[in-house]
């Protein structure tokens, strides 16, 4: 009972940060699997290489040799750079996934018991950014009882007004604030936050899986 209390508790950014982190732990499985990989073919490559050097060398034909030993670094120059190709392919295709899984479960988000928490800890201090009392809230039209709900809390608390605006957006969850005039407009959609917040992931899953 003490860990479901817990759990309800929990900031939905926490949640946010658990997801990315299980979706990274994921990726980096993969990420050493595939460097595991490419170190097996190029020792291979190398044995190889320095068992036919060795027979060369025993029938002594330095021509040969010379003209072996310019294929094999050229051959090594050439498998390198294609190894540098598939390490940045495959980094991109792992972000791409993490991505990927990322909106896919932020697409569920507004059916999240936290969802509400999100919406009160983005809506309840905006207030501050406007001079005016009187702020107008964009949303798409699913989110209209949970943000009906939340303003009328609010606007008794805190001695603002809420204009709500049910309009075409369509979005994963959140919305946009304005104010009376629509001249200051705030994004706090999912998906407007998420591309915000893509170079800094994207910074991150580098640094856990390709440092």
């Amino acid at each position: 009972m003490v860990d479901k209390q817990k759990q309800k508790e929990e900031h939905p950014s926490t949640n946010l940060d658990n997801l990315l982190k299980k979706i990274i732990s994921e990726a980096e499985n993969e990420a050493e699997r595939m460097r595991e990989e490419t170190r097996k073919k190029l020792a291979n490559f190398e044995k190889e290489t320095k068992e036919l050097v060795s027979e060369i060398k025993q029938k002594e034909l330095e021509k040969e040799l010379s003209h072996l030993e310019y294929i094999r670094k050229r051959t090594e120059a050439e498998y390198q750079q294609k190894a540098k190709r598939i390490k940045i392919q495959t980094k991109e295709k792992l972000i791409d996934e993490v991505f990927e899984k990322i909106e896919k479960d932020l697409s569920n988000f507004r059916k999240n018991s936290n969802y509400k928490k999100y919406l009160e800890s983005k809506l309840e201090p905006t207030q501050r950014a406007f001079q005016s009392k009187e702020m107008k809230l964009l949303i798409d039209k699913r989110d209209e009882r949970v943000i009906t709900q939340i303003v009328k809390k609010l606007e008794k608390e805190k001695n603002v007004k809420f204009i709500i605006e049910i309009t075409e957006l369509i979005t994963s969850g959140g919305f946009i604030l304005t104010d009376k005039e629509e001249r200051v407009r705030i994004d706090y959609t999912i998906e407007y936050l998420l591309e915000e917040s893509k170079d800094t992931i994207r910074t991150k899953i580098n640094e856990y899986l390709f440092n």
